[in-house]
């Protein structure tokens, strides 16, 4: 047991497993990244709502269950602004061909707009006249400057179909429902509550397995198919562009546009980091072979991870999307350090056999590369304890990336080493060219300034702790994207003109219908009802005796309140019906019998529209819904949540439990709000697991304790930066930290060590950090520049949380490499880990 434990015994079996067979390692290599490239085409991208809500949480079963029981339609919103006046004749032609041309795309059900809106006001009547004399815009007696001022002071259409300044209307384009897909969706979610719960049988699971596989294929039938719609919707606007300011809009379209945004990012910026990895290395190396070796073990570690990923059907979501960039970068990093050592050692043994060069290369960075991986992998398995499924699923992913790139590694550059002719030493000052002059000037700051070091490094620990103080989580969906692009300018003009963007939900529970008592009698003042012929029969419908004014009235009160909130945008509820009825009853009092037989006798249209979305009768649930208006910049969604849920009681007058907010906002802000938990467990994990690990590796306290200081600067910086320049904590940023702690303890484990190496020649801590610098440094100095700077491509990107991701991971990164190449310096100069200087035995 104590011999399959030592480092000899692996060190040895590598030896004649990897090094001695290095073709048909090669070959057989080769054939399992064969046999996982096949799988790529499986490999796909998930950007759907369900990746952005928190696991378990129970507001997430309640919204999916207000979505069943009140209906949850898939649509776009398109805004159409003429240039001409919006009710002139032309423009209403030319709507009229706008919306017969989305009506005419196949999976479009219908398109609502301002010519098919119900006129209640065309002219005022009584409720009677009204019933069988609807008219709409296109109707041939409807009288326009009537409509007009309906349209204007409708508190149905007024910000919804119409914007304030009657210059704007929106199209909303239904599409036809998938009512399989939705009634898998909602099998496969039942199966895997039934598994979280431990309640699954074996014949259940099974089931789940079948249902995850038929949901799989019909979510990517339909997202192709949504894609579709949504690119034939956007040809169609393109034709009528010419002669009115035209958006689209509506989450369908946001999932489209994000996934394709990602999907260029992984595709270009995959491309593009190659490219510009060749260039550098190159330029850094003057060698192709040695450029090439760390990039071909980059690639194909991707494809390995990519054809893994699509085998196992793990999705790449918002927050993983960038794995490929990372995969790229750590390898290449385990790529530099491994061809920086055997030219080392080559510059310094030109006489030696190319095999016993390699074999010492593998042996002497294999600890400290296996060490810094390791520790890495502690740094992403930190994401775990997030309660965000995507970011827990980024961990994993990441983990096992990493295994796969040091196994990569130490098998194709060893292996390509051997098969290649030896080459030529480089020439002893081929280093200095390039990487050498910075090293030192980092070198000489520590050693003749440690002043400004430390100093330095107290000023960035007193803006680290300010910025961590004023961070925050505040976030919305349009932020996401450049104001340059389609997507934000459709988002905001329906956010500011037409109601808002994201849905907030009022739910009252009234209690669920008692059994019908006998009607009353009808009273004289309400004479108009009796042309609706509704209540001659008694039955057993509960909706005859749900409506009540006392009801309505309560409703009315959630509705003005939310109405009069600054950061709510249009609001739709049974108030919205109860005042256009109120209004159409010439002010006469309703009572509870004309209030329910109004309701009840509603036409078809307008209770698909004004009744069924806000009403559950069975349940006893009366639903308000309003929109936030992301693009406030003032905007707190967690306090303004606490305020409508204070105000219900203290100003709306309803029952605590008697209510309870819901809607995407909820979700989404749940989700936000979780994230300082979440990055305070990722910290914690992160610290209490490498510490441990650098005694394993250091096998002193000091040492260890050396690591975490400078690690822990560089990283909590990030937070500190984000605080300082007003960027929030999101599900992107909030995984920089594990990614910067990774790499950063790469940089100060391979100088410790190299350190530790060096100084048993002369036992001189001064000049050991000169040596130090002058070879490990390179490699330090070279692998974060190419990691740095490849990171900084993704700022082309038009997906803000990239641009984010690219450049704050970079900045990270860079500050890592100096306090690796002058705090740790000083630190070990000072305290001095390796015991006294003096000289040698």
């Amino acid at each position: 047991m104590g011999r399959l434990l030592s480092s000899a015994f692996w060190g040895e079996l590598y030896d004649a497993a990897i090094l001695r067979r290095p073709l048909l390692s090669l070959a057989l290599t080769g054939a399992v990244i064969a046999l996982c490239g096949f799988y790529v085409k499986d490999f796909r991208l998930d950007a759907s709502s369900d990746q952005l809500v928190l696991e378990h949480d129970p507001d997430v079963v309640y919204y999916r269950e207000l979505s069943e029981r009140f209906g949850n339609g898939d649509f776009v919103v398109v805004t159409y602004t003429p240039k001409e006046d919006l009710f002139s004749d032309p423009s209403l032609e030319r709507l009229k061909r706008l919306r017969e041309a989305l009506k005419s795309l196949p999976r479009v059900a219908s398109v609502v707009t301002i010519l098919d809106a119900p006129l209640l006001k065309n002219p005022a009547g009584t409720l009677k006249e009204l019933k069988d004399n609807i008219k709409t815009l296109e109707s041939p007696t409807a009288n326009k400057k009537l409509a007009i001022i309906e349209f204007r002071d409708s508190p149905i259409y007024q910000g919804n179909l119409v914007s304030a300044d009657l210059k704007s209307c929106a199209i909303q384009v239904n599409f036809t429902p998938d009512t399989a897909l939705d009634e898998l969706t909602s099998r496969r979610y039942n199966l895997r509550e039934r598994r979280r719960l431990g309640k699954l049988s074996a014949e259940d699971a099974g089931a789940l397995g079948q249902v995850e596989r038929q949901h799989r294929k019909m979510t990517d039938d339909h997202r192709s198919w949504r894609h579709d719609d949504i690119a034939a919707i956007r040809r169609v606007i393109t034709g009528f562009r010419g002669d009115a300011r035209i958006y689209l809009g509506g989450v369908p379209m946001i999932v489209d546009d994000i996934i394709s945004y990602i999907r260029t990012d992984v595709g270009v910026f995959g491309v593009g980091m190659i490219l510009y990895l060749v260039c550098l290395l190159a330029l850094i190396f003057r060698d192709v072979r040695y450029a090439m070796m760390p990039l071909a073990a980059s690639v194909l570690s991707v494809v390995m991870m990519m054809g893994i990923l699509g085998y196992w059907h793990w999705d790449i979501t918002i927050v993983s999307s960038n794995f490929i960039s990372l995969q790229l970068v750590f390898t290449i990093e385990i790529g530099v350090h491994i061809v920086m050592r055997y030219r080392e050692l080559l510059r310094e043994g030109p006489g030696r056999t190319n095999a016993e060069l390699v074999r010492e290369t593998v042996h002497s960075t294999f600890e400290p590369l296996f060490y810094a991986i390791l520790t890495t992998i502690a740094g992403f398995t930190s994401l775990v304890f997030c309660d965000i499924v995507p970011i827990v699923s980024f961990g994993w992913m990441m983990t096992l990336g990493l295994c796969i790139t040091l196994l990569l590694a130490y098998v194709l550059i060893p292996c390509i080493l051997l098969l290649l002719p030896k080459a030529a030493a480089p020439p002893p000052d081929a280093e200095n060219e390039f990487g050498h002059r910075p090293a030192m000037f980092l070198a000489r700051v520590a050693d003749k300034r440690p002043w400004l070091v430390y100093g330095l490094s107290a000023l960035l620990t007193a803006l680290t702790v300010v910025g961590c103080i004023r961070l925050e989580v505040e976030n919305s969906f349009i932020s996401y994207f450049k104001k340059s692009t389609d997507i934000y300018q459709g988002m905001r003009f329906i956010d500011v003109e037409l109601g808002g963007t994201t849905p907030v939900d009022v739910i009252i529970e009234f209690g669920k219908p008692a059994p019908p008592k006998p009607a009353a009698a009808k009273p004289s003042s309400d004479d108009d009802f009796a042309a609706f012929g509704e209540f001659e029969e008694e039955g057993q419908d509960p909706s005859k005796y749900w409506f009540t004014t006392e009801k309505l009235e309560t409703i009315e009160r959630v509705h003005d309140y939310l109405d009069g909130l600054e950061a709510t945008g249009k609001v739709m509820s049974l108030g919205t019906a109860w005042k256009v009825a109120k209004g159409l009853n010439g002010g006469k009092p309703m009572d509870d019998f004309g209030t329910a037989l109004l309701f009840r006798s509603m036409p078809g249209r307008s209770k698909e529209v004004l009744i069924d979305p806000y009403v559950s009768v069975s349940e006893g649930q009366a639903r308000g819904t309003t929109r936030i208006k992301d693009s406030m910049d003032h905007l707190r969604r967690d306090a303004l949540l606490k305020e409508i849920k204070r105000d219900l009681v203290e100003k709306a007058g309803l029952a605590p439990g008697s209510f309870r907010v819901s809607g995407l906002m909820v979700l989404y802000n749940n989700l936000l709000q979780s994230l300082y938990t979440s990055q305070i467990k990722t910290i914690g994990f992160s610290t209490l697991a490498l510490f441990p690990m650098f005694l394993l590796f250091f096998r002193s306290l000091k040492l260890s304790l050396l690591v975490i200081i400078p690690n822990f600067i560089a990283s909590m910086l990030v937070l500190g930066v984000m605080g300082l320049s007003g960027i929030p904590l999101d599900v992107m940023t909030i995984t920089i930290v594990a990614i910067v702690v990774g790499i950063a303890v790469d940089n100060t484990m391979h100088y410790i060590h190299r350190f530790e190496e060096e100084f048993g020649k002369d036992r001189d801590y001064r000049k050991t950090m000169f040596r130090c610098h002058g070879s490990v440094g390179h490699a330090m100095l070279y692998a974060t520049l190419t990691n740095a700077t490849g990171f900084c491509i993704l700022a082309l990107s038009n997906f803000i949380p990239t641009i984010l991701f690219g450049a704050l991971t970079a900045l990270a990164l860079a500050i890592a490499l100096l306090m690796a190449m002058t705090l740790l310096p000083l630190l070990i100069i000072h305290i001095k880990p390796f015991g006294p200087e003096g000289k040698l035995g």
